[in-house]
């Protein structure tokens, strides 16, 4: 899997609930029916696994912008 594979997509209007989502796009192979569902098992698991711990994944805008000036 690389980033050509992941999509982030931003919430539909600044006044929506909801937030930046992420879409995990499909290899380009053709998988098996046993891969494809070890692919779908996976996906799920690690899904249910962020909404159960409760992850926080936001970045604050502080450190996004000392890394934006950092890199350019």
């Amino acid at each position: 899997m690389n980033w050509n594979s992941v999509r982030f997509k931003p919430p539909p209007s600044f006044n929506s609930e909801v937030g930046w989502r992420v879409e995990l796009r499909t290899p380009e192979g053709q998988l098996t029916a046993d891969e494809n569902a070890a692919y779908t098992m996976f996906s799920y698991f690690v899904a249910q696994m962020i909404m159960k711990k409760e992850y926080n994944f936001y970045i604050p805008m502080s450190k996004v912008l000392r890394l934006l000036f950092e890199g350019s």
